[in-house]
């Protein structure tokens, strides 16, 4: 059965039994919620979970940015319009990005250049995981996974509430205003959302960078019929952003539309206290303009789709199973055709699950077991004498994780954590073969590629009461073949071939071969706060963190590339008078571990500061938000981006936001 007719097999299911409960209740939601360090700890457990007023001070630029100033994540950056995070060194699709537990399906993991169709404004709820909870999006973990969440689709009943969020900078002239709208009819739950953003170019410590300006627009609806046996719901959605990246005349018109469906059964058997399905639908689509032309237009027509499991208590053991489908095809036309046009399929049975083994141990572990195929159309290579013909290729990657927690005592907790992964080459380090103007450069991806597999120790002291609190964590990653890109000599002549469009005027771009190697990662991650003053209505707080992380490639101990060179801050924080506040300082360190054709990152400090007041006006709930960032003006450069040497960080800037919830 195609998880197309499974899917709505349940939600039909889950509708009959609705409409037999007749009783009105209200549900528990479906999100599990803790963090690692400190409260509840469950098999889906995140290490760390943004909502609320902690998310809402945040940037809303783009994906990476948003958790960029957390110890052990960075952002790739290429400019402000586009950037994934970046964690413990790795990315792409090393590091999923899921969208309400299912794949984002755009073309974000393909260049740097290329925006995630998720924009911040529309998020609710970030959650990070790493260790057997990352098993539930992805086989690939040593970095961890990302699941952004929008609650498009109410998993409960919801008080009728309207919201309006705007906000404007000074740094890049941002302006955006997101608009939401909740509440409930009897069994019936909605939820409505719209926003509108836009930048200009740049302000940098050396000027206005051109060609970084943007707009964007998106929307979505969605509705559930809830009962006290489950619930299903449908949403729809839409995004529209035009924007620059750096490039001269260079800009990216994007598109998505994408339909979800969600639900879930309660106690639907004796051995099963839930069980929660979810299908997302999209039509991806972006063009790339030069001059205003369309040159190259990326595509991505696809599903995911999954069901998950959560089992009834086993004596102490908890745990969620689940199987997971997705099918995309993915194509690139025009100019920058460096790919052929791929279809792409992908099979997964998972597991996570937490056992206390005595009153202050537990053991956590999880397994994903997928399978995974990339097909290759044949396709005209303009400008060579060859033409690659059609191949397809198939694997099997399977990951496990182990996590044993100790208690040390009512205030200190020990994590030690082995996790064995395995990743499948993606379609463009298998198929790739032509100039990419993303990376000014000629990628060649290799046919024969096996899987990418590794091998991750980590250990990690927490305190999570007390005045003192915080965590430290050393990490240890052995990758024994590790997909990488290496030099090797220069493409062919793209004379007549738009090649000046692809290298500033350079007929012949380097290439950059995809090759696996043995490489290592490690590095440390520290966070630890001193609360100096916890009063009802005064606090204060000395705040104290780091990271540090290092990738070589073991058999030449040669750096990898765009690695961040990692950073030590401190920051005040506190609650005075009905203000919220915060100032930071964060020395990045420089970056002089280079890899091949690499140029050193100087080092260099960030200061900024925060506040936020909660009022009321009109009788309505306000919050006032202010952003200071790069206090001094520094000018600093992405050790992860590939255009660090052309695109400084912005510079000084101002960002105000008002909150009013009806």
């Amino acid at each position: 059965m195609s998880p197309f007719h499974t899917a709505f097999l349940l939600a039909a299911a889950t509708l009959t039994v609705s409409a037999q409960e007749p009783a009105p209740q209200k549900l528990k939601p479906v999100l599990i919620k803790g963090s690692a360090i400190g409260g509840e700890i469950t098999a889906v457990t995140p290490s760390l979970r943004l909502s609320g007023a902690s998310l809402e001070a945040l940037s809303v630029s783009t994906l990476g940015d948003v958790l960029a100033d957390i110890p052990g994540v960075a952002s790739s950056y290429f400019g402000p319009n586009s950037g994934r995070p970046v964690i413990r060194g790795l990315e792409g699709d090393r590091l999923k990005i899921a969208q309400n537990g299912t794949s984002s399906l755009d073309a974000s993991s393909s260049s740097p250049d290329h925006a995630v169709s998720v924009d911040p404004l529309t998020i609710r709820e970030m959650q990070v995981l790493r260790g057997p909870a990352a098993l539930l999006y992805s086989s690939s973990i040593l970095g961890g996974a990302v699941n952004v969440i929008d609650n498009r689709i109410p998993v409960e009943r919801l008080p009728r509430a309207f919201t309006l969020f705007g906000r404007a900078g000074s740094a890049d002239g941002l302006r955006s205003l997101s608009a939401l709208a909740e509440g409930s009819a009897g069994d019936f739950a909605f939820h409505l959302d719209g926003f509108t953003k836009s930048t200009t170019d740049l302000s940098t410590p050396i000027g206005r960078i051109a060609d970084t300006a943007s707009d964007s627009q998106g929307a979505g609806f969605g509705v559930s019929r809830i009962g006290p046996s489950g619930y299903v719901g449908l949403s729809y959605s839409g995004l529209d952003s035009t924007y620059g990246v750096t490039e001269p005349g260079i800009e990216i018109g994007l598109r998505q539309r994408r339909w979800d469906l969600a639900g879930s059964v309660n106690s639907p058997a004796a051995a099963l206290k839930s069980v929660s399905y979810k299908l997302g639908v999209s039509d991806y689509a972006h063009s790339e303009f030069d001059g205003g032309v369309a040159g190259s237009t990326f595509t991505n027509q696809g599903w995911d789709a999954r069901v998950d499991f959560e089992l009834t208590k086993i004596g102490a053991l908890e745990g969620v199973v689940g199987v997971q489908s997705g099918r995309f095809d993915f194509a690139v036309t025009g100019d920058e055709a460096f790919l052929p046009n791929t279809r792409n399929a992908n099979d997964a049975f998972f597991g996570s699950f937490v056992q206390p083994l005595s009153a202050d141990t537990r053991l956590r572990y999880g397994f994903r077991v997928e399978s995974a195929k990339v097909s290759a159309e044949a396709w005209t290579h303009e400008g060579l004498a060859s033409n690659p013909s059609a191949a397809s290729a198939s694997f099997t990657p399977a990951s496990l994780a182990l996590a044993w927690v100790k208690d040390l005592n009512a205030q200190w907790s020990t994590t030690l954590s082995l996790t064995r992964t395995e990743r499948a080459p993606n379609f463009q380090e298998l198929f790739a073969d032509g100039p990419h103007m993303g990376t000014d450069a000629y990628e060649v991806g290799d046919r024969t590629l096996g899987k990418e597999k590794g091998v991750g120790l980590e250990l990690e002291l927490a305190k999570t009461r007390g005045t003192i609190s915080g965590s430290f964590s050393v990490y240890y990653n052995r990758f024994s073949s590790f997909i990488s890109q290496q030099a090797n000599g220069f493409g062919p002549n793209l004379t007549g071939v738009g090649g000046p469009n692809y290298s500033s005027g350079v007929d012949q771009l380097a290439r950059y071969d995809f090759v696996s190697v043995p490489a290592d990662f490690y590095g440390a991650e520290a966070k630890v706060n001193f609360q100096l003053q916890d009063g009802a209505t005064t606090k204060c707080g000395l705040e104290f963190f780091g990271d540090s992380v290092r990738a070589s490639n073991r058999d030449t101990s040669e750096a990898l590339p765009r690695i961040s060179p990692g950073r030590i801050g401190a920051a005040l924080h506190g609650l005075q008078s009905g203000w919220s506040w915060r100032l930071d300082a964060t020395y990045h360190l420089a970056q002089n571990h280079l890899a091949t054709d690499e140029t050193p990152t100087a080092g260099y400090t960030m200061v900024g500061a925060s506040f936020g007041h909660d009022f009321q006006v009109a009788g309505a709930a306000a919050r006032f938000t202010l952003r200071l960032t790069n206090l001094f003006d520094v000018e600093a450069r992405n050790a992860s981006s590939f255009i660090k040497d052309a695109l400084p960080l912005p510079g000084r800037g101002v960002e105000a936001g008002l909150k009013l919830s009806f």
